[in-house]
Formats: structure tokens, C-alpha cells, sequence
């Protein structure tokens, strides 16, 4: 699978986070499930490192729009904190466009400490796109992955 990091400020080194090869292929798996629709899910670990995730149900089911149902973040908020983790930042799909936040994933996003993940399910024989991100004063900047067994 391919992590395609956005280019950033060559002035300022980028942040990275470690994410499970597992994660990478759960998102991308959720991502195709839900086609034509954009899938959401929560990021599960700590802040320098994706465990797993918790697949979230949309509540704005659309190509272009996606709602984490509460109970399904409180769910996860819960079953992370029993096993001594975090819910440390949410995912969603962008079909059949690149990952890049859009200016709605920038209007909704409102936490500092999240990392905001975009997959962008391959079509046909091609690998996903996926790119992180964490909102700033200025809008995102661009975190690099850094997959792990």
C-alpha cells in the first residue's frame, strides 16, 4: 500500500505518526465497503502511533459529506480507553478525488490534538492514497505515516 504524503513547508520539518500496515488496509477496505459514499472511522493509539481503528457509521451518507455518529464515538472512546489507548484522531474517505481536506473537512475540523486522516480508495488495480493531516491556526498541515507492522 502506497502513503503519499502531501508536500509541505520546506522550511518547517513535518511531524510523523507510526499507523499499522493493518490500519492502512482497514481504511482502504472500509473506503471500497462504503462506495459510492465516503466511510468515517476513529483513529485508536496515541499521538505518535495508529493502533487500529473503529470503523464509524455516516450519518451524512454521500460522495461528498460524512457525519461520525456519537454513539459510535463514544463507543470507541470507551473500548480504547479499556485497552489503556486513545481515540487520537478520525478518518474518512474522499472517492474518486485525491486526499487532500476539502473545504468542508476544514470548516467541520475544530481539534488541535486530532490527526484528520483522508483515504482515497485505488480504483482498479491501483493502491489507495492516504494523507494525514492536523489542523493549525492556519488551516491543516501535512503529517507524514510512517507504516509498521
Amino acid at each position: 500500500m502506497h502513503v503519499n504524503p502531501t508536500t509541505g513547508d520546506p522550511q518547517r520539518p513535518r511531524s510523523t505518526v507510526q499507523i499499522r500496515r493493518s490500519v492502512l488496509a482497514e481504511m482502504d477496505a472500509h473506503a471500497c465497503a462504503e462506495l459510492p459514499n465516503e466511510c468515517c472511522g476513529l483513529l485508536i493509539g496515541s499521538a505518535d502511533q495508529i493502533a487500529r481503528v473503529a470503523r464509524a457509521r455516516n450519518l451524512r451518507p454521500s460522495p461528498t459529506r460524512y457525519l461520525i455518529d456519537p454513539e459510535d464515538h463514544f463507543a470507541a472512546i470507551r473500548a480504547a480507553r479499556g485497552e489503556g489507548l486513545e481515540v487520537v484522531g478520525a478518518y474518512h474517505s474522499h472517492p474518486g478525488v485525491p486526499p487532500v481536506p476539502s473545504a468542508t473537512d476544514l470548516t467541520e475540523a475544530n481539534d488541535e490534538h486530532y490527526l484528520y486522516v483522508i483515504v482515497s480508495p485505488g480504483a482498479e488495480g491501483q493502491a489507495p492514497e492516504v494523507r494525514a493531516f492536523r489542523l493549525t491556526g492556519k488551516g491543516f498541515e501535512a503529517v507524514d505515516l510512517v507504516p509498521f507492522a
